[in-house]
């Protein structure tokens, strides 16, 4: 018996998680032309259009397969920077100084610390998540999604 079995239901038929998700990317990319003729109160009149679709289709076993994503720094700060935004307006209508500094000083705050732990979650935390997703697998016939010993891989 292989060393490649799944260990709750003992089937061999599984797949590697990377292989399932890069299988089930497709890239889209088309283009449509059209010509249309109209007849109505005002007389006759002929439109013409034209449009293209680019992108990525992704199944949905994909999708439960991909691989762990990396901390994102822009849209949460873009976030913090909002909220920042609505207290500081907030406090300008109502004349107070100290909500204005109080936002001030959590603005800073919530940034820098997004920031220190956005940076440490991808250098130290997400290596060791992706390394995992690397060596896992799921079984075809139970749906278990586990990972292999390393003496198997």
């Amino acid at each position: 018996m292989s060393d490649y079995v799944c260990p709750s239901c003992k089937s061999e038929n599984i797949q590697r998680l990377a292989v399932i998700y890069e299988g089930g990317l497709s890239v889209v990319n088309t283009k449509t032309k059209g010509v249309g003729i109209g007849f109505g109160g005002g007389g006759i009149g002929v439109g013409v259009g034209r449009g293209k679709t680019e992108g990525t289709s992704q199944t949905a076993a994909s999708k439960r397969a991909a691989p762990p994503p990396k901390k994102k720094l822009l849209k949460p700060l873009g976030l913090i920077f909002v909220v920042y935004m609505v207290l500081t307006f907030k406090a300008m209508a109502d004349n107070n100084v100290t909500m204005s500094t109080t936002a001030t000083i959590l603005f800073f705050v919530a940034a820098i610390s997004w920031i220190v732990y956005a940076i440490r979650y991808n250098m130290s935390t997400w290596p060791v998540l992706m390394q995992k997703w690397e060596n896992s697998y799921l079984c075809n016939r139970c749906n278990n999604i586990f990972t292999l010993p390393k003496s198997s891989t």
